[in-house]
């Protein structure tokens, strides 16, 4: 065969090779990608979960889970991840609801004089670093089938640069995957760690160290979205609080803008995981900062912003062109307010004094977010819980009351966002009994379900399998 002719045909041949294989597929889109699930709606509106369980009862599996950490799981494919955060010398033991202020109040009925008062509680209340000693940061990645851990990884060791509230964790701060690699974040104190879904890591970045609001710890979480890690670090110092924009590939950044305070208070540490809101006039990147809500475009520039809010723990949450979002407080219901915005908003959409609706606020309710858990959208309702467990369910599209209810009744309190599916929303509280109740407009419980240890972390769905991480113990639920 002439030269000629034979390159010819290899050439042939290359070429029909290449276009049989088609373009390179892209990585399946995980079913719990990360805090809240897709577009962090708390919604698996395909499953079939189950009612009723205990310890024993549509139990599929149960594992330990090493260290300490309230990070929520995810879900890629067949493996779940979690973080964990773990020391030689023992954590200050967490308790349960919101407390500090009532301690605050004997005291000083007392006498104790001010200065007194808050070392007492910053005594009782935060684990610093001379109490934890070195902290080993941990990724663990779990099969979804059978429990079993896959692998384990320590991402980092060593003492850490503040304290934490003894409520929270050095791992609160839930991971996401885009069904590529796994971002396993610890705060910007710490870093944020990048690895392949088998354990690799691809790369890692890490920050100076900044003080964070009464050494309570970190909370905010990374969201991955068009190749890009985006991460809100809002710390005590007003002049390095940041949103950042990382390409997912490599770590390096696509773009930070910096986050002077636009609220009410002093203070500027963040605990809310920023959002993606995909809606019809744009995408935009919305976030909670102390005492503000601010918007951004993809691109980092400030589009709109709202002030008058209070403590930035819950996150956003969107139906279509109506953002949700709330702010919270322990000092009381008068902290609480809530709003629907509108698609398409600029500039200042501060709601002046007594209004409760603008051009891009639809509705407003001065006494309905909760504090810790994020709230819930589902069928046409919105489902609003506090720490302490009163319940307030509004209208979505006009915002008004449709009732108010103690979920589960007296005793109960709540740190975990609740999911929904179907006609049931779950409410996981901090004792780790879920109140299951249907999804109506008045108050129907179905059942309470006892795992019987505290948890504050949020369940993800997987199929009709519900994963519920308990203070030691990683369960699979299902029928």
């Amino acid at each position: 065969m002439p030269v000629r002719v034979s390159r010819l045909c290899l050439s042939l041949i290359a070429v029909t090779i290449a276009l049989s294989a088609g373009p390179s597929a892209a990585p399946p889109v995980p079913e719990w990608p990360g805090f809240r699930g897709p577009d962090m709606s708390g919604l698996a509106p395909k499953a079939k979960l189950p009612d009723t369980w205990s310890r024993t009862t549509n139990v599929k599996w149960a594992v330990d889970v090493p260290g300490q950490g309230w990070s929520s799981p995810i879900v890629a494919g067949t493996t779940i991840f979690l973080t964990s955060a773990a020391s030689d010398k023992p954590p200050k033991k967490g308790d349960t609801g919101i407390y500090g202020n009532d301690y605050i109040a004997e005291l000083r009925a007392k006498g104790v004089p001010n200065a007194e008062i808050n070392q007492r509680v910053r005594d009782r209340d935060i684990e610093i670093p001379a109490e934890s000693g070195a902290v080993r940061y941990m990724v663990y990645a779990f099969d979804a089938n059978t429990g079993k851990m896959k692998w384990e990884r320590e991402a980092f060791k060593g003492m850490p640069s503040g304290g934490r509230h003894r409520k929270n964790t050095f791992a609160s701060e839930t991971p996401f995957t885009d069904g590529e690699r796994v971002y396993a974040y610890f705060g910007a104190n710490v870093g944020l760690y990048c690895y392949t879904l088998d354990g690799t890591l691809v790369w890692k970045r890490t920050w100076t160290p900044q003080p964070i609001y009464l050494d309570f710890g970190t909370g905010s979480s990374p969201i991955v979205h068009d190749g890009r890690v985006f991460l809100l670090q809002d710390s005590e110092n007003a002049k390095e609080c940041f949103l950042t924009a990382l390409d997912a590939k490599t770590g390096e950044d696509v773009w930070r803008v910096a986050r002077p305070d636009r609220g009410t208070f002093t203070r500027t540490s963040s605990w809310s995981t920023p959002f993606i809101w995909k809606n019809s006039k744009r995408t935009e990147v919305i976030t909670t900062g102390h005492g503000f809500v601010m918007s951004y475009s993809l691109d980092g520039k400030e589009l709109w912003r709202m002030n008058r809010t209070y403590m930035p723990l819950a996150s956003p949450l969107s139906v279509g062109d109506v953002l949700y979002v709330g702010t919270g407080a322990q000092e009381g219901d008068a902290a609480r307010p809530f709003f629907a915005i509108k698609a398409g908003a600029a500039g200042d959409i501060t709601l002046s004094a007594e209004a409760t609706s603008n051009d891009f606020v639809m509705w407003s309710h001065p006494r309905a977010s909760g504090y810790t858990p994020s709230a819930l959208v589902h069928q046409g309702r919105v489902y609003l819980v506090h720490d302490l467990g009163t319940m307030l369910v509004l209208n979505a599209t006009t915002g008004k009351e449709l009732y108010r209810a103690r979920v589960g009744g007296l005793g109960h309190t709540f740190s975990a966002s609740p999911i929904a599916t179907g006609n049931r929303i779950y409410f996981p509280d901090e004792d780790g009994k879920t109140i299951v109740i249907e999804a109506a407009d008045e108050y129907k419980e179905v059942a309470q379900n006892d795992l019987g240890e505290m948890t504050l972390a949020s369940p993800a769905v997987m199929g009709d399998a519900m994963f519920f991480r308990t203070q030691k113990k990683l369960y699979r639920i299902q029928r």
